[in-house]
């Protein structure tokens, strides 16, 4: 018996898979630009830290009222984990960093 992927016909799971994509190929560019190993120990934390801030980040902003228009949200998660992987202390190189001072400072509430 061969499985069928029934939800990759849903519109709604496919733009959730390409947000997750989008996420996956943010990680991986920053680690590789920033030439942190794989196996760093603190890779993990800052992974997770990131995921953490990023959910109460975008939490407190619907709280706001602000837009999250799809641009916004991955201008916010590029943010989330530029300051998380610097709090786990991973040397990050950080280019083309949004300047939102609203998500900034959204951002930076959540990690005191």
């Amino acid at each position: 018996m061969q499985a069928t992927d029934d939800w990759g016909h849903d519109p709604n799971v496919r733009k959730t898979r390409d947000y997750f994509f989008r996420m996956e190929t943010m990680d991986f560019e920053l680690i590789k630009r920033s030439g942190i190993s794989l196996f760093d120990p603190q890779l993990r934390p800052a992974r997770e830290l990131r995921f953490s801030l990023f959910e109460n980040t975008c939490s407190r902003a619907a709280e706001k009222g602000m837009l999250l228009d799809e641009d916004t949200v991955f201008e916010l998660f590029k943010l989330c984990q530029d300051m998380a992987f610097k709090n786990c202390g991973l040397p990050v190189s950080s280019l083309n960093l949004p300047q939102n001072p609203e998500l900034v400072s959204l951002v930076e509430e959540g990690l005191k």
